[in-house]
């Protein structure tokens, strides 16, 4: 068994969800102006996101999507322990995927990177009209910068703690089970 068991990670994954909608939603600037995320997003030659400097739509978007993913992951936490094992295995690895490709898209994505646009050659913007999304802003640029690549970072690795420690209590949940039955035919 681990240090913490998986839904201790879970509710606090949650809270830390919880603690992000708040800054989202009040001074999304705050989050963006992290050093991690500074650090990580110059690591791997990422822009810096510029559209987060304060409140906007966006944000309080974000912010909606961040408090109900933290709700219903606080509601899933506190199941039956048999229940909560076989849906956390199932939903989990779909996370982990998703977070894999949010954050590989955020690299590769990038001015310079595999899938994006040569360096200086200016960017495709698809949207609203001619100048691309709100603020003349590209598709790609929304989302290959490094608050969405530290965001899908971070939850790719707490997800996968989550996942080798609901691993771990799957094995000591089946040996439970088994010591049980076995103590049951020897009562027989």
């Amino acid at each position: 068994m681990g240090l913490l068991s998986p839904y201790t990670l879970i509710r606090t994954v949650s809270l830390l969800h919880l603690t992000a909608a708040y800054f989202f939603l009040t001074n999304p600037a705050r989050i963006t102006d992290q050093n991690v995320v500074y650090m990580l997003g110059e690591s791997m030659h990422l822009p810096h996101a510029t559209t987060f400097t304060k409140p906007s739509e966006a944000s309080t978007f974000v912010a909606i999507l961040l408090s109900l993913f933290a709700v219903s992951d606080f509601t899933a936490a506190g199941l039956d322990q048999l229940v909560a094992l076989e849906y956390w295995l199932a939903n989990v690895p779909v996370r982990l995927a998703v977070m894999f490709a949010v954050t590989g898209y955020s690299w590769v994505g990038r001015e310079g990177g595999y899938l994006g646009p040569e360096p200086g050659l200016g960017n495709f913007r698809v949207g609203l009209g001619s100048g691309g999304l709100k603020g003349g802003m590209s598709v790609r640029e929304s989302v290959c910068n490094s608050l969405v690549f530290s965001w899908g970072f971070f939850e790719m690795c707490a997800w996968f703690w989550v996942f080798t420690s609901l691993r771990d209590e799957r094995t000591a949940v089946a040996k439970k089970i088994l010591e049980h039955r076995k103590a049951e035919e020897d009562r027989l």
